[in-house]
Formats: structure tokens, C-alpha cells, sequence
């Protein structure tokens, strides 16, 4: 929305919403019935006993619905787990709401998915021609650093985890980066969802650089959960080498 100039356009947001610093001003529609302040393991212990239970990880606030009354509500398919789906929206007073709200639900699994559903919401907005540019601009920053990186000889293997307990790789849009970045993926498939792996798998795999991007946190928080890796004995072997792999946490 931000990109899209339509910031001014915005009346609430997700409880995830922090980014640019001004939407931490709108009023906060939605809120997790987990506890996300806990570990990795925790966290994924709640969300799987939930789904259990038959019930929604995420509560949309439907009085703050009802009072602001939106034209359009922005929603996404792509992961029940990462933010509130569509699902969650439908079950909440977006129907019964007087604005007759429009739901846009996104679902991009790969880079192209991201530019289609860039386009869907310009389309929505009827700001078509700015989202034309915004994807230009954004492919041509992109272009430029790939175009930067086939200049090194070296390609690195790399492991992206965007979970670390349990262990999983990143999938989707993720081995198109790493690619671009002319390196070598290791884990997880463009278009595909994030694959469950082991720590034998990654050891197995050996790679030159693990990209350390727990989904949801941000650095401080992807660092507090690293000390899972340190004490995990199939590293050992890779960990304690001369060459042991560059370790990089998501900013």
C-alpha cells in the first residue's frame, strides 16, 4: 500500500503491521490466540494443537471492523500459520459490514506470483499504472544486483531455514534470490511451500552459507534461537571445520 501511494488510503492494520513506521498509528484489527513470545518449539507446539482443535490461530477484531467500515480488505491464502488468511477474514463481519468491503487475497509462491499480486491490488485500488512502475522499478533493482553477482567467480552453496524448530527451508520465492545472488540453493524449491528438513539433511547438504530467517522474527529475535543450532550434534562435523559455513541471520 505504501509502495502503491496509498498509504493516506489505509484505516487499520494486522497486529504484524509495523512497516513503514507510520501505519503504527491505525487502529490494530487483528491478534494471535497463541503465545508468541515462546521458543521456536513452543510456538510451533501451540500452532499445531490448535489446528488440532479445528480452531484459527489468528482473531479478527470485528467491532474495529465494524467502526471503520473498509471498502477494501487485503487478505492472503498463501499460509494459515504466517498471517491471518482469508478464511479468518469470511468467518469475521467483513460480509456483514454496510461498506460492503472487497476482500483481496494474495497468494504468491514465487516472484512472479509476487508481481501478479502486486498487480491485483493496483487493479483493486485503480492505480494500475503505478503498480506497472513499481514492479519495473523493483525488477531492475534486482536485475542490477544479479547482473553485480554473475561477476564473482565463487557460487556458494546455501541453506535458507526459515524455521529452526522443528527445522524447516525456505520454498517459494527464496531459491529464485539465492540464485540471483549467484548462489547455489541447497534446501526448498522455487514455487513450492517450505519443506520440513532434519538436521542430518542439512548436515548432509554441507552448504557454504546458512541463511538463518525465522518467519516473523526480526534480527534480535532470529538470534535468540540460534543457540538451537549450537547445541545440535549432526553439526558438529560441518561446524568445527577449518571451513566451517558463513552464518547469516535476516535483518
Amino acid at each position: 500500500m505504501s509502495a502503491l501511494g496509498e498509504l493516506p488510503s489505509l484505516v487499520g492494520r494486522s497486529h504484524e503491521c509495523d512497516f513503514p513506521r507510520e501505519v503504527a498509528e491505525l487502529p490494530v484489527c487483528t491478534r494471535p490466540r497463541i503465545d508468541v513470545s515462546g521458543s521456536s518449539r513452543e510456538i510451533d507446539a501451540q500452532v499445531k494443537d490448535t489446528f488440532l482443535n479445528g480452531l484459527s490461530i489468528y482473531e479478527v477484531f470485528d467491532e474495529v471492523l465494524e467502526r471503520l467500515q473498509p471498502t477494501h480488505i487485503i487478505t492472503q491464502t498463501h499460509c494459515e500459520v504466517c498471517a491471518v488468511s482469508l478464511r479468518d477474514v469470511e468467518n469475521s463481519v467483513a460480509a456483514k459490514l454496510a461498506s460492503r468491503p472487497r476482500i483481496i487475497s494474495l497468494q504468491p509462491d514465487s516472484l512472479e506470483g509476487i508481481w501478479s499480486d502486486i498487480r491485483q491490488v493496483a487493479s483493486a485500488l485503480k492505480v494500475e499504472g503505478v503498480g506497472e512502475k513499481l514492479i519495473f522499478d523493483l525488477q531492475h533493482r534486482m536485475k542490477s544486483i544479479a547482473r553485480l553477482a554473475r561477476d564473482s567467480r565463487h557460487r556458494p552453496t546455501v541453506a535458507c531455514i526459515e524455521w529452526l524448530e522443528p527445522l524447516m527451508a525456505a520454498g517459494n520465492w527464496m531459491p529464485e534470490l539465492v540464485a540471483m545472488a549467484a548462489g547455489v540453493n541447497l534446501l526448498g524449491w522455487r514455487g513450492k511451500h517450505s519443506p520440513w528438513v532434519s538436521w542430518d539433511d542439512l548436515a548432509d547438504r554441507d552448504p557454504d552459507v546458512i541463511v538463518a530467517m525465522p518467519c516473523g522474527f526480526d534480527l534480535a529475535r532470529a538470534a535468540q534461537e540460534m543457540y538451537l543450532s549450537d547445541g545440535e550434534p549432526a553439526l558438529a562435523p560441518t561446524t568445527s571445520r577449518a571451513n566451517r559455513p558463513n552464518l547469516h541471520r535476516r535483518r
